[in-house]
């Protein structure tokens, strides 16, 4: 079996087992996210209120993404005939992308106004503010990715991005989905730590309300451990993007087999690694924090209560009736 063969056969297994099991999981765990934090006790938390958008974000993007293409493995693929589905589509995973990035970089400066000395910055840390802001970052991207919908075109039976456009949409996401939100987060998480520690250096009354609470502790953890995650599978987005861009105009005439390797490679770092991105942060809170298992234990034990209570109303219905 030639390489060629063998590297589409190992991306058709990727799509069809590794994404579509991403894909079911992550869905499930979006859901629970979105439920926990959706809860009363929560709604007051602005960090909360940014963990539920993140996790909407991420489960919209996961699906538009993936459920296509393992759909597409054995079934007419409609995105590659109808050149409004293919626009809709693109238009939509390129909107709730962003907003996805750009509200975890909107929780690193929640986080870190929860922990600055000024009034007035700790003042951002209100859910208002977090409605307004993630309000106008669905507004902004969804302007932003207007062009998606005129110049993404369908050749050769493919949804792509070709020509001069494409190119300059690659040099666009290098800069909007890696550079910028990558460097922000970090740059926002050193300040975070900067502050954290001038917090514990500091001599505080015993009931300072400056203190902070357990509570905001845990979601600092997740923020954090949500930045890592999205480091991680986003760095190599934007590098294997400059390789192919300086590849392509250094080897002009490149072999089959060299061309399918980096494709392969392409689909690894941006489609597997982003999407794995949308659909590991509940399993990654679940290891991370023991209060977010708590939560997640007492919801399931609500359901298993509620289950019980609705079966024995209708056992003790049909006894009435007999």
């Amino acid at each position: 079996m030639s390489t060629i063969t063998t590297l589409i056969l190992v991306q058709q297994y990727i799509t069809r087992y590794v994404l579509s099991t991403a894909l079911i999981l992550g869905s499930v765990g979006n859901f629970i996210t979105i439920i926990i934090f959706s809860q009363k006790k929560h709604r007051t938390n602005s960090c909360s209120i940014y963990l539920v958008a993140v996790s909407i974000f991420g489960l919209m993007t996961a699906n538009l993404g993936i459920a296509p293409l393992v759909y597409g493995l054995d079934h007419f693929n409609a995105l590659n005939s109808s050149l409004a589905l293919c626009r809709i589509r693109g238009y939509t995973i390129q909107v709730t992308a962003m907003c996805f990035r750009s509200t975890l970089i909107l929780m690193c400066v929640d986080r870190y106004a929860l922990c600055n000395s000024r009034a007035a910055i700790r003042a951002l840390c209100r859910p208002q503010i977090a409605y307004r802001s993630i309000g106008i970052v669905i507004i902004v991207w969804m302007i932003a990715s207007f062009h998606l919908l005129i110049w993404e075109s369908i050749e050769n039976n493919l949804c792509y991005l070709y020509g001069l456009y494409g190119q300059i949409i690659g040099f666009y996401t290098l800069i909007f989905t890696g550079t910028i939100p990558i460097l922000s987060m970090i740059l926002i998480n050193i300040l975070i730590l900067k502050a954290l520690r001038q917090l514990r250096t500091r001599i505080q009354p015993i009931n300072n309300t400056r203190q902070i609470r357990q509570r905001d502790i845990q979601f600092m953890k997740l923020m954090m451990v949500e930045v890592i995650v999205f480091i991680i599978c986003t760095t190599t987005h934007p590098l294997m993007f400059l390789y192919t861009n300086i590849s392509n105009s250094i080897i002009l005439n490149k072999t089959n087999e060299r061309k399918q390797i980096e494709t392969f490679l392409s689909f690894i770092t941006m489609s597997v690694l982003l999407y794995m991105n949308y659909n590991t942060m509940f399993f990654v809170h679940s290891f991370t924090s023991k209060t977010y298992r708590m939560e997640i234990k007492e919801f399931i034990l609500k359901i298993v209560r509620k289950s019980r209570e609705i079966t024995q109303s209708q056992a003790n219905s049909i006894q009435n009736v007999n």
